[in-house]
This record gives C-alpha cells, structure tokens and sequence, in this order.
C-alpha cells in the first residue's frame, strides 16, 4: 500500500460556507471517476485520463488524517464512465466502457477488508454513465448510453438475493448523464443529454421521482436555470444536490454551480461554486457534513484534475468533545474534527507548531532583518535573516499544469531583499529560463534552469532592489509547470513578511490564477564594512568586520605619525638607533667610530679654537707619515684633514 501525505491548514473553527482546497491524489487527472465514503473513508476508482488511457487504479482519502492511501488495483480492469453507490459498509460498482466495449459487469467492495467480489452481471445492455442510486437495500440503475444511443430503461438490483429486475421505463425522454439523488429512500432523476432534435443538442432540465412502491415515475417542477449534463451530485440531510457540469449547450457553465433541491417544497436554492469554472465529468463524496469533490476536467483551463475540495453544508457537524480547544456544544454530530494540540498555528512565525491545530495566540511573528551586530544595516528588532514565506500550491486552490512563457506574477519590493529560492512544480523534465522584469519591462535578472519532474526548489540569489511593478516568469520553453487556476477572492495582494507583496498576474483576469512560483525564500543581507580589522595597523576600522588586507604599519621604533615612541633626549632621533640617547646630539656625530656618540664620550669638536697647529701627519693606517700621497692632518682643535698630493 503506498501512502501520500500532505497539509491540511486548519485557520479556524467557525462554520464558514467556503470551498477548501485539500491538496491532491498522486494519480493522474481524470473525467468520470467512480467516486463513493464512508463516515471516514472517500475513494477515487478509474475514470479516464487526459491521453484517453483507461484507468483502474484506487484512492482512498481519510478525512480524519488528511491523507491519501493508494491501494490494489481495481479487478474489473480499466475503465471510463461508470459508477458507483455506498452504504457505508460495501460500495456497488460497475457498468462503463473500455477499449473492449461496453461493459455490464458488477462488483461489491468490502470498504472495512479491502476485498473485491465479482457479484451477477447486469442482464441487459452494458452503457456507458447512467443513473444509479442506493435506496435501502435496492439499487437502481437505468438510462444512459451505447454509442450514440440514449436509453431510457430502469433497473433494480436487490442487494439481498443478488439479482436483477426491470422496472418500468423512464418514459420522459431517454438520456444519458444525467443527475441523480436519494432523499430518505426515494430515487430522483433529471436533466441529462438527450437525443437531438433537428440536430439540435438537447440538455434536459426536467426533474422527476420515483415511487418504488407503485413503480411510476413523478414529474415535479422543472429546474429553474439552464439544462445541464454531466456533473455530479450527492445527498445530505434530506436534501439533493447538483454540482458543476456542462449547460444546455454542452458548454461549461459559467461557474461551478451548487444547488440544493428541497423535496418537501420541490424547490431549488442556489448555493456557493466551487472555485475555478465549471467541470465535466468530476466526482463528489460526502463525508459527515462536508461534500468533497474531485477530478474532472475544466475546459477554460484544459485542466484534468486530480485535486480534492470540500465545502462544509451544515453547521450541526464539529467537535463534541469537551475537552477539546474547539469543543462547540451546539454540534449534533462529531465530524471528528476535534483539536487537542494547542500552539501557533501561523506558518509565519518563528515557534510555528506544524501539530497545532488551535491557535493560542502565542505566535511570535517574523521579522527579517539582519541579525548581526556588527554588520552596517543591524536590525535590532530581526528575529531572522533567512526564512521561507508563502504562498503554496495548496492555500491558493485548485489547479494543474500549464504550457505557455506568456504571463508572469506582478509584485512589489519594499525594501532591498535577495530572492534566494522558489519552489516550482514540472509536469516533465526540461530547462528554460526564470526572469524578472523591473517596472519598464527591462529584464534585470535571468538565470537558465532545469526541471525534474514534480517538485523543485530552485537557487535565484536575485538582489531585488526596493520599487515596485517587477515582473517573475518563464522566458523560454514551457513544457509543464503548475499554477492555481481558481484562486480565492481576496487572496491577493500576498504580503511576504512585509517585503514583498505580490500584487496580480499580467493576464486579463489579474486576481484568478496564480502562476508558478511558490514558497519564496527570503533573505536580508548583512552589509559588513570591509577595512583594516588589526586594532595595531595604523589605518585600523573600528567598524569594519571583514580584512580587506590593506593594514600598514609604522617603522620600528615609531608610531603611525612617524614620531619616536622613545624618545629621551628629544632629537627625534629614536633611543633605540641613537648613539647617545641620553644627550641631545641630532647629528649623531662619533669621531673615534666607537658606535658612542661625541656627546656621550666627551670627545667633541673645538668650535671656538681659532689658531690651530698641526700636531701630527699619518696615513691611513694611523702611522707617521712624511712623504705621501695622502695623508691625515690632525690639528689641536681636534680637527681632521684628509689631504691628496696629485703629481
């Protein structure tokens, strides 16, 4: 058995009349799958795929845990267009077609054992989506379609002695796809695509009952909208819903409609579309008081979808458990929805509890910001440098795979910040490039990257300075990423920890779909000041955290203002390289060359001895000399001559 998980983000626990976005089944988009629950379990069996490809594979949902479990094949074989009813304990199934035909097969699923039984065939024709509804211990089962033939026959199978009888026909216009419900064990039928007229197509919007007890059928009032086909329905609460499907011109409906049929007034009441357009072909589920629906395909959009949404009907459904943050003694009914971890439950936040689903207002929120104390720009107030901030594939709706470069996010920058990452969903592996545009569509950024299939987080590292109107998207190839196609009211502007506010899409319908591009990753740079970081250099920055090498140095013996540091008897020259440090002798005289200044050892010059007579000759080995070519003199005055006789 393979296991998928994903989020469910729970915002609050007041009854609201919004569609939620559950996330999606691993397997591929489909139209028709056969769809039934339990008080816990939903299941997504067959259906077709957008390449034509019949299916056979089986989805189980627990509402309860909020993930998907893939189990054994169906062991009817693929197929497209058929159905299936539940009590609960076994689901019925059968009927649809594959590439061997139209099939009249029936099977019992047991949903506690996961087990399969092959039960007796339909008698008669195998078709292609008719109308089949649980009704006690009977299933009925009639009209739809062979080829272009519509039928218009009716069925019951009793559940307790496994056969089948025929009943009388529907005889207000035979049809195929059309909706169907059970309200309190009786069967009604309606709508549907009929056979032309002039060839002209005929969408019914006709509704009738059916009384098991007389075998007759029972016209009530007519639909008030259009005719339609092919969406799907279930009951809840003593009372029938249509959801979704195409309109009388076997068109999409403008949106996914929601109806609500009331049998004791025989009336209808419009309630909320789903998000995105319309379907054709989706499947529902109803599980405690929340309808779930699934698959299908949107042709706005092109779109086979794999996804679940669930809207909640009734506020007698929640928790009722007193010792439950979310207790609500007003609930008739537990949905299992009860909440016993409290904690943050702001994704935004730096003690975000991913098991928390009550909010104990103890959030505390996240503010980017450099964080270094020694850096040039230190936030005092940043809790984080780095974090990884909306919006995701989930939050945003429903939506799937998309194939053209031709429209980007739009968003604003309010303050210098580094797109680290984004995280981005392929269909298939191929390379193209990311950009950004700034507000004159000049591209200041672009980096080539290659996608795997499924999940991706990419490296940007774009610096994007403060403004606004800058442009992400694809310029290049684009064989495949995913973008929300119905997203919510009031999702946008989306505010990224208060630096970047991601305003539209570039496309006419700037607020319904959001493309690509998802859990930014955010980072605010520290600037650090680069200089000399060697508090004994002379060009030391007390500011500077990074050596840049440019330190310099005195000479020995001097400081950074070429002053001595010792200097005793003030002659600027240092006492470490005077030859009489002690006493004032800025020429450093020595005249017997001992190293020791004159000053120190008391031989000096006679400045004032005018009259002075020579006492000796010698040469340069300091012997007496008479006759040389040169000579020293050495007068009385302490006076020295050299002397040079030139011949």
């Amino acid at each position: 058995m393979k296991k998928l998980l994903f989020l469910v983000f729970i915002s609050n626990f007041s009854f609201s009349q919004d569609w939620t976005f559950l996330g999606s089944y691993e397997g591929v988009g489909r139209h028709h799958p056969i769809t039934f629950s339990n008080d816990r379990y939903g299941y997504v069996i067959a259906g077709q795929s957008a390449d034509g490809i019949y299916l056979s594979d089986v989805f189980r949902y627990d509402s309860q845990d909020g993930v998907w479990d893939q189990l054994s094949d169906f062991p009817g074989g693929p197929r497209g267009y058929s159905y299936g009813v539940s009590d609960g304990t076994y689901a019925y199934m059968g009927f649809g077609s594959n590439s061997s035909g139209y099939l009249n097969d029936w099977w019992r699923y047991d949903l506690i054992n996961d087990t399969w039984e092959e039960l007796a065939n339909f008698p008669y024709l195998g078709r292609d989506h008719p109308a089949m509804i649980l009704c006690d211990d009977k299933i009925f089962v009639g009209m739809g379609s062979i080829d272009s033939e519509n039928l218009g026959d009716w069925w019951e199978y009793d559940i307790l002695n496994n056969d089948w009888n025929q009943k009388a026909n529907f005889s207000f216009g035979d049809r195929h796809h059309p909706f169907y419900f059970s309200i309190n064990n009786i069967p009604y039928v309606g709508f549907g695509h009929g056979n032309s007229i002039n060839n002209n197509i005929v969408i019914y919007n006709d509704f009738y009952k059916y009384d098991i007890n007389s075998d007759n059928w029972i016209q009530l009032n007519d639909f008030p909208s259009e005719g339609r086909v092919a969406g799907t329905q279930f009951s809840f609460n003593d009372k029938g819903y249509v959801l979704s499907g195409d309109g009388d011109d076997h068109g999409p409906l403008n949106s996914g409609e929601l109806w609500e049929y009331n049998p004791q007034l025989d009336t209808w009441n419009q309630l909320m579309s789903h998000p995105g357009g319309a379907r054709w072909a989706p499947g529902s589920f109803v599980i405690n008081c929340n309808v779930f629906l699934t698959s299908g395909f949107e042709a706005e959009t092109g779109i086979y979808y794999n996804d679940l949404l669930s809207l909640k009907l009734s506020e007698e459904c929640g928790c009722d458990d007193e010792d439950a943050y979310n207790y609500n003694s007003s609930v008739l009914f537990n949905d299992n929805s009860c909440c016993y971890v409290a904690g943050c439950t702001d994704s935004n936040s730096i003690n975000y509890d991913d098991l928390a689903c009550f909010n104990d207002n103890s959030c505390v929120p996240i503010v980017l910001g450099c964080d270094n104390v020694y850096a040039s720009n230190y936030d005092s107030l940043a809790n984080m440098s780095s974090f990884f901030t909306g919006p995701d594939y989930i939050n945003l709706g429903s939506g799937g795979y998309h194939y053209n470069d031709l429209w980007d996010m739009v968003f604003n920058c309010n303050q210098n910040v580094n797109l680290k990452s984004v995280d981005i969903y392929a269909e298939t592996p191929f390379t193209t490039q990311i950009e950004i545009l700034d507000i004159n569509n000049n591209q200041i950024y672009s980096s080539s990257v290659d996608f795997d299939i499924g999940f991706n987080q990419i490296e940007l590292n774009f610096m994007i300075p403060e403004g606004d109107n800058y442009k992400i998207g694809i310029n290049g190839p684009n064989e495949g990423l995913y973008r929300n196609s119905s997203v919510s009211n009031n999702i946008f502007p989306i505010n990224l920890l208060n630096l970047i506010e991601i305003t539209s899409n570039t496309t006419d319908s700037p607020e319904d779909y959001y493309y690509y591009f998802y859990n930014w990753q955010l980072e605010i740079e520290c600037d650090f000041i680069l200089g000399c970081v060697d508090e004994f250099a002379c060009n030391y920055n007390v500011l500077a955290v990074n050596d840049d090498g440019s330190c310099v140095y005195p000479d020995d013996f001097y400081d950074c203002e070429g002053n001595c540091i010792s200097d005793i008897d003030n002659d600027l020259i240092c006492d470490e390289l005077d030859n009489c440090p002690e006493e004032y002798n800025p020429n450093q005289e020595d005249f017997n060359f001992d190293n020791q200044g004159d000053a120190c050892d008391g031989i000096f010059l006679n400045e004032e001895f005018k009259n002075k007579q020579l006492i000796r000759t010698i040469d340069v080995l300091g012997r007496d000399v008479i006759n040389q070519n040169m000579f020293i003199n050495i007068y009385d005055d302490g006076r020295v001559e050299k002397k040079y006789i030139f011949k």
